[in-house]
């Protein structure tokens, strides 16, 4: 018998990635995507997949478009929208998101799902803790990651009364060769690429970037062999300074600029991953990532490079 999923924000950077690895796996699948205006090229070519359009704020009503019966099967919710840039600190775009989030899980149980997988962020671990002392000054943007920690919270209640497995996952910090975002590994590339010195901090903070690939594996192993009401972090778990990431990017790129460390003050604090069990995934379920971070840069920088060079010639 196939193996059956339903995938929100399919069409997502994660998810994307996500839906191949399903497919690949064997798995025929409902991709719920927000509407007719996204864009679903990214399914062409791969088979046992069916469209469906749903958005956050109507997940409730998803179980009246389900093509076909998907009792039994692993709901996985990556919908969330201000994932990145100034949505972060929309506080009532996350407030929404979270109770997108629970919706998402009744309507996984309505149409007879086992279990739901939800994505989960690492800011969610470095806010934890700070938030609650006393004269804490959080930024904003961290409104994001008090979204996901309501979410997390109320599907562990929801979901136990409704009798729903539920797998949290905190993502660690991903990247990937056709990232669309000015995140943090693209910034230093571009800013390498055009020859210029960015302003960073001494980057002694730890970090653990994993390629978007591996983190697609993970969050399917998740759902494959995660505990019921477990929340498992998502990354190499091997962290790393950041001051390593930069200098070999920056090596790869521009060895003869400087790299920037160091030319301004950290405002902020870095994540203690001594409080992080970033081992659970690997020792619970077997999972080991296949890309590592010298491997999947270059990809990274070839692609950027590449297209780099293209825009150069346009001009």
């Amino acid at each position: 018998m196939m193996k059956k999923a339903v995938v929100t924000g399919a069409n997502g950077f994660i998810g994307r990635y996500f839906v191949k690895e399903l497919v690949a796996g064997g798995y025929h699948l409902v991709a719920v995507v927000k509407n007719g205006q996204e864009n679903i090229v990214c399914f062409e070519g791969i088979p046992d997949v069916e469209i469906v359009y749903c958005d956050l704020d109507h997940i409730e009503t998803l179980p009246e478009f389900i093509p076909y019966d998907v009792s039994g099967s692993v709901f996985y919710h990556f919908a969330w929208a201000g994932s990145s840039g100034r949505g972060r600190g929309d506080y009532a775009l996350q407030f929404e998101c979270a109770k997108g989030a629970v919706k998402a899980a009744v309507a996984a149980k309505k149409m007879g799902c086992s279990r739901i997988v939800a994505a989960g962020s690492i800011t969610q671990l470095m806010y934890r803790d700070y938030l609650c002392q006393d004269a804490c000054t959080p930024e904003i943007t961290a409104c994001y990651a008090v979204g996901k920690m309501a979410a997390e919270a109320m599907m562990k209640c929801v979901c136990t009364e409704l009798g729903l497995d539920l797998c949290w996952t905190y993502i660690s910090n991903f990247y990937g060769e056709d990232d669309p975002t000015e995140n943090f590994i693209n910034f230093l590339v571009d800013s390498y690429a055009r020859g210029e010195t960015p302003m960073l901090t001494s980057a002694e903070q730890l970090a653990d970037f994993m390629y978007v690939s591996d983190v697609a594996k993970a969050i399917k192993t998740v759902g494959e062999h995660g505990r019921s009401n477990t929340s498992y972090y998502i990354g190499y778990g091997e962290p790393k300074s950041l001051r390593w990431y930069i200098e070999t990017i920056q090596k790869k790129i521009a060895p003869g600029i400087e790299s920037g460390i160091g030319k301004k003050a950290l405002h902020g604090f870095g994540i203690d991953f001594e409080k992080i069990d970033y081992k659970k995934l690997s020792r619970e379920t077997g999972f080991q990532p296949e890309i590592s971070f010298e491997t999947g840069i270059e990809w990274v920088i070839n692609k950027r490079m590449h297209d780099f060079m293209q825009k150069g010639c346009r001009k």
